[in-house]
């Protein structure tokens, strides 16, 4: 039974060193980038009662989104947060298309810079937490 149970440690300490290796690190440059989307989603939603200025913010963070995912594409092992970083540019590249189209309500701009910057914040701490 001890041998069993050694034999058990060794292979799921195994598998933990093997996930740590394949893990993808610490990169300062996509905190960096997300980052900024958090902070500049968490100012533009103060800013939604122009409508000028909003459609600005929506057309500067749709390119901020853009940004990140185009860098974060080719990082090896990081498809799970690809995945992220296109959802996050999909919900800003809505809310800049519908400032083409037509005019936005003040609270629906709330609601959508609000949206990116939880997620923002959410990405942050994924990227935060990985290894350095």
């Amino acid at each position: 039974m001890k041998k069993l149970l050694v034999a058990l440690t060794v292979l799921l300490s195994g598998c933990t060193v093997v996930d740590a290796y394949l893990m993808t690190k610490y990169d300062p440059n996509e905190y960096q980038i997300i980052t900024g989307i958090r902070a500049e989603a968490g100012h533009a939603k103060t800013q939604c009662d122009s409508a000028l200025t909003s459609r600005y913010n929506a057309t500067k963070i749709s390119y901020d989104t853009q940004t990140f995912v185009l860098y974060s594409e080719h990082i090896p092992r990081n498809d799970n947060l690809l995945a992220a970083a296109k959802a996050l540019d999909n919900i800003a590249q809505g809310l800049a298309d519908q400032y083409k189209q037509e005019k936005v309500s003040p609270a629906f701009c709330k609601i959508k810079f609000e949206t990116i910057e939880t997620s923002a914040d959410k990405l942050q701490k994924v990227i935060g937490g990985r290894p350095r």
